[in-house]
């Protein structure tokens, strides 16, 4: 087959320049006048055109000019480019100017002047088409100029059938090429991410791909950067770079930064997929590396962030034609000192990998992109009071219709008008073909009796007013400066911050252990006196008792945590219908104690990774797990474990303690539930009920839902009244009293749900009718398999579950299947009755949008000025919602639900209700009151 390449043609449109050089190229211009072009900002939210306008942030005048393939075979490869030859004396002048000008202020960057003057050459270069930054010319060099060879090896050799034709891909923006070896193996929406990477290398703009993990986000990488280099996928591509020096011509280097941990995944993919004269930025030869890429001897430079950091003034000496930056949410605060030394990074083409740009705040988004681009987005005080702060007040379950219409509004423009000019994002959807099922059911776990007097005494403020202060704060009368006329705040505010993290971490230790605040005699005199002056107010009477006790008895005294006494139970489940299992912690220590109660209540075999560990030994544990049968557990941090690692062979999941940051439990879940997984996969997530776990874990579902609306506009379901960052609406999750507020008979996200739910159901078109809520108790009758499952949670024997109950293990917890007896319920759901969970939900069902929230969104919009500051749902808008109405008022109405959809009592009712969706239990209700509800049930 024939490289087409050696006959290709070019039309690069621009009035008015002349044809010159022996080969002349047709040059045609597709540009429009940009006039003054001085500003450095788009225009947030409101880009229209559908060019690529290369000049829109230059600083000089001239000629937008964009590609494409012509019709006709003139025979082409490009020309040397004058710019390109200058590129060694330039980083020569560069040593002496490269120096830290960059000034950091407002939360935003004033660009280094090394990267303006390389913009304004590059800009004013450009203005002839030639000196875009085209594949590397290769004419007159015979070894490279040939019809591709039948008998050359080529890269990648898999044994899966292709996706797709042995034949080279035009990028048709571009004027590059994916070789036909890499591009019979790409999926199509990965062939469109190599295309918009190509199209910003050749203008040398930047970007983010913002792919869900799973996607090829490397595999695209590795495409672009062999179209970037013109390479052919065969064995003439372990030349090129040599013989471009001989003949003095411009060839590409490209720096990857990524964290330590995908170093060796980065060489490994870049050599399956192609020949790459690869460095690593590491170790004793750092140096001489340097002095390697600076004369062009390799190709693409590996280091780390933190490598990186440390030595970014000799890296920055050499001006890169691309970086990428792998895992780039790691430089998403604005003022961390990595983001200001990535901020510094020579080089024009800039592309982010990261498949969870938005993980706290939207302010992370702005970060990036304008890490990518900088200057090109705005200002950071721009971005928060254009695009944060109206996301944010539009999500608010207390939201007016003036502020839902400016979110929903917002949302909109932001994902049609400005990200696709810079950001492209696409979901696991693509290839949910591929996929097998998960389930990630939130687990609400009861504290044990100990747990809860241990953590209900360490929630009472006593004589202690800095706590006092922190949850009810001091009304001082100058808001703005209250230092200056309240003594009490003068007084705490040297050391409430630091009162307010140890508060916040030891609910989190009470909640998952309390081992956790147990002294131990290895512990340092400081660290042990404070710990001990916790346990004696969590168990004022009893705390000798557990000091005395040996670690090693309190660590597997399943008294002491109540989590562990729901885990156990079901791990016998598991390991004897065959599953594997990954449990994750944030916490070593916590990842100690269940060694112990793994060995101590159930002798699991098991392997661990955990930070404390070099990348080889980590590796070592993940093949023997992968590997070896016996093995049932593997306990893994959720920061070294959560990242890089392919972790297929388990089909179960645990996490034991939410993390604030969503992102890290969603990668922890990958690690299993990724392309090669052949086995369904069951996450549980596992939260103690009425503790702070349950803000953390609600503040995840709220972060969750920002980022789906930064990312796709989506209607997400308003749950919670607060709005992050705003003080005068905490609202449920967000402050001080909510955090450090017990209440062991409810679940607070249940009530929520429920609140959220009801509203919904009274806003379809009821007409204002007064209905009050009903708090559905779901009945847990006993069932069959609870009786078959008892003998496991009472048996250490291991004995045998009967047949059926092995085949059911894993239906959901909502009932999936419901062709058989509605009283019969499945293993998981008969242990957690067992144990005393009150509640349990599927994440996916919650997050996402509704029916009911689709058509307020769609009505906000709509609306005029007379109602928009009412809100949706209130008594203004259109039903009015009682939250806690009488208990027989919720039983008498939920016997008329039963009656009225023909159960036979309402026990039946509640164990469907039970096995219900999210959303068919919207439905259910809306049905209800719409059309089923009989006069007179509403009181």
């Amino acid at each position: 087959m024939s490289d087409f390449r050696s006959t290709r043609a070019i039309d690069l449109h621009n009035s008015g320049t002349k044809q010159t050089g022996a080969r002349k190229r047709r040059l045609a211009v597709q540009g429009t006048s940009t006039g003054n072009s001085n500003s450095r900002i788009v225009k947030l939210m409101s880009i229209v055109d559908d060019d690529y306008e290369r000049t829109a942030s230059t600083t000089s005048g001239g000629d937008a000019v964009r590609l494409s393939w012509s019709s006709d075979t003139d025979d082409h490869k490009g020309a040397p480019r004058n710019l390109r030859q200058q590129a060694v004396s330039d980083s020569k002048r560069g040593k002496r100017t490269l120096t830290r000008k960059t000034s950091w202020h407002d939360g935003y960057t004033t660009v280094a002047s090394y990267l303006k003057d390389r913009r304004q050459k590059f800009e004013q270069a450009a203005k002839d088409p030639q000196n875009l930054a085209l594949p590397p010319n290769y004419d007159g060099i015979p070894e490279l100029d040939s019809d591709f060879p039948d008998g050359y090896e080529v890269r990648p050799q898999f044994q899966m059938v292709p996706s797709g034709e042995f034949q080279d891909i035009r990028l048709s923006k571009s004027l590059g090429v994916i070789p036909a070896p890499i591009a019979q193996f790409l999926r199509s929406y990965q062939i469109d991410g190599v295309s918009m990477m190509h199209e910003k290398f050749v203008y040398q703009r930047g970007m983010i791909l913002g792919d869900d993990m799973g996607l090829g986000k490397t595999v695209q990488v590795i495409a672009f950067l062999t179209a970037a280099f013109g390479k052919t996928g065969d064995a003439r591509d372990r030349l090129r770079m040599r013989l471009m020096r001989r003949h003095e011509r411009w060839y590409p280097k490209v720096l990857i930064i990524c964290p330590g941990t995908l170093i060796r995944n980065w060489e490994r993919e870049l050599n399956t997929w192609g020949w790459w004269t690869i460095e690593v930025f590491h170790g004793t030869k750092k140096y001489d590396i340097l002095s390697t890429a600076r004369q062009g001897r390799l190709e693409i430079m590996l280091t780390t962030y933190k490598t990186y950091d440390i030595y970014e003034s000799e890296i920055n000496l050499i001006e890169w034609d691309c970086v990428v930056a792998d895992e780039c949410h790691q430089i998403k605060e604005s003022e961390a000192e990595i983001t200001k030394a990535m901020a510094k990074v020579n080089s024009l083409c800039r592309v982010g990998l990261t498949g969870t740009a938005i993980q706290n705040s939207y302010e992370d988004l702005w970060t990036i992109l304008n890490w990518a681009n900088p200057g090109m987005i705005g200002d950071k005080k721009t971005w928060i009071k254009k695009i944060s702060k109206p996301l944010k007040a539009g999500q608010s379950h207390a939201a007016t219709w003036a502020e839902l219409k400016l979110g929903r509004s917002t949302a909109a423009s932001l994902v049609t008008n400005l990200l696709p000019r810079f950001f492209l994002r696409r979901t696991k959807g693509l290839i949910a073909d591929q996929l097998p099922k998960k389930r990630d059911m939130i687990v609400f776990c009861p504290l044990t009796p100990l747990q809860t007097e241990a953590y209900a005494n360490y929630m009472q403020p006593g004589d202690d007013k800095r706590f006092a202060k922190l949850v009810s704060p001091c009304i001082c009368t100058d808001k703005k400066n209250p230092d200056a006329t309240c003594v009490s705040c003068k007084t705490a505010k040297s050391d409430q911050n630091e009162h307010f993290f140890r508060k916040c971490v030891n609910s989190l230790h009470l909640a998952n252990h309390l081992a956790y605040v147990i002294p131990r005699n290895e512990d340092l005199p400081a660290e042990k006196e404070k710990a001990m002056a916790v346990l004696k107010q969590c168990l004022p009477n009893k705390w000798q008792r557990y000091y005395n006790r040996s670690p090693i008895v309190n660590y597997a005294d399943p008294e002491l945590c109540g989590k562990w006494k729901t885990l156990q139970n079901i791990l016998k489940l598991w390991k004897r219908n065959g599953d594997k299992v990954l449990i994750f912690s944030y916490s070593t220590k916590l990842l100690n104690m269940l060694d112990t109660l793994l060995t101590s209540n159930g002798n699991y075999s098991f392997c661990r990774l955990d930070g404390s560990m070099n990348y080889e030994d980590r590796q070592k544990q993940v093949d023997k797990f992968n590997t070896d049968p016996n093995q049932f557990v593997f306990l893994l941090s959720t920061r070294a474990g959560g990242l890089g690692l392919n972790i297929v062979s388990a089909n179960r999941v645990v996490i034991w303690d939410p993390n604030w940051n969503p992102t890290y439990d969603l990668q922890a879940q990958d690690r299993a539930f990724r392309l090669g997984q052949y086995r369904d996969v069951e996450v549980y997530r596992l939260v103690s009920a009425g503790t702070i776990e349950e803000i953390v874990y609600a503040r995840q579902i709220y972060k969750q839902q920002q980022a789906n609306i930064g990312y796709t506009a989506s209607n997400e379901r308003r749950y919670f009244d607060g709005v992050m960052g705003e003080a005068e609406k905490k609202g449920e999750i967000f402050g001080s009293k909510n955090m450090f507020t017990f209440d062991k008979e409810n679940v607070m996200l249940k009530k929520i749900v429920n609140k959220t739910n009801v509203a919904e159901a009274l806003t379809a078109e009821l007409g204002g009718v007064r209905i009050a809520e009903i708090d559905v108790d779901l009945a847990r009758a006993a069932s069959a398999d609870e009786a078959e499952v008892r003998h496991l949670l009472e048996d250490d024997t291991n004995k045998d579950l009967d047949d059926e109950v092995a085949k059911k293990n894993f239906m959901n917890l909502t009932g999936d299947d419901r062709s058989g007896n509605p009283e019969r319920t499945d293993p998981i759901t008969a242990i957690l009755n067992h144990v005393g969970v009150k509640y349990v939900h599927n994440n996916s069902e919650v997050i996402g949008s509704s029916k009911v929230e689709e058509e307020i969104s769609k009505k906000a919009l709509e609306a005029d000025h007379e109602v928009e500051e009412d809100r949706p749902f209130e008594s203004g808008g259109v039903g009015e919602h009682i939250f806690r109405p009488p208990k027989d008022v919720c039983r008498r109405q939920f016997n008329a639900m039963a009656k009225a959809f023909g159960f036979k009592s309402p026990t039946d009712f509640a164990l469907q209700v039970e096995r219900m969706k999210q959303e068919e239990r919207r439905d259910l209700l809306e049905e209800f009151y719409n059309t089923k509800l009989p006069c007179g049930d509403l009181r």
